[in-house]
């Protein structure tokens, strides 16, 4: 799916195909020792030499030529967990 500019997706364990290139799948979430909130996310092909990545909110990832921020990663230490990302460009 080819999404606008300001659009916005959440991912959640396992795949989410709505990504345009994608899937992209949350693989898990967790606190880090500051309490600080991060997430690993597998995705497409363009991913494979990097394995899973490691986010933050704030931090951008880019698939199918779309960029995305990770506006936030909720109950990241819960089986619930999910973050919210929008597009940038």
């Amino acid at each position: 799916m080819v999404h606008e500019i300001g659009a916005e997706e959440t991912i959640t364990y396992g795949r989410n195909d709505r990504f345009y290139g994608g899937p992209v799948g949350g693989g898990r979430f967790w606190l880090e020792e500051d309490g600080r909130p991060a997430a690993k996310l597998g995705g497409p092909e363009e991913w494979r030499s990097h394995g899973m990545i490691d986010v933050h909110t704030g931090d951008t990832f880019t698939v199918g030529g779309q960029t995305w921020k990770i506006t936030e990663i909720v109950d990241a230490d819960s089986v619930d967990a999910y973050l919210k990302a929008v597009r940038v460009s």
